[in-house]
């Protein structure tokens, strides 16, 4: 680094007090880290997986079977 340059600031919320030292705490803010990009390419139109089937349902299924044509 040229010493001639002066260093950048850094944002800081300045120094806190800790039991035996001071401590600068940086400062930083949600839109420093966030960037806003779709989680999914567009165009892929994908269906969610079926739910599996819930505890009445597999009753009514049973049931269904049990009580077929054949009885």
């Amino acid at each position: 680094m040229d010493p001639t340059k002066p260093r950048p600031a850094d944002r800081d919320s300045g120094p806190f007090l800790g039991p035996d030292i001071l401590v600068p705490v940086r400062l930083r803010t949600l839109s420093d880290e966030y960037r806003d990009q779709p989680t999914e390419p567009e165009g892929s139109d994908r269906e969610p997986a079926p739910a599996p089937p819930g505890f009445v349902d597999r009753i009514i299924e049973r049931l269904r079977r049990r009580s077929g044509p054949g009885r």
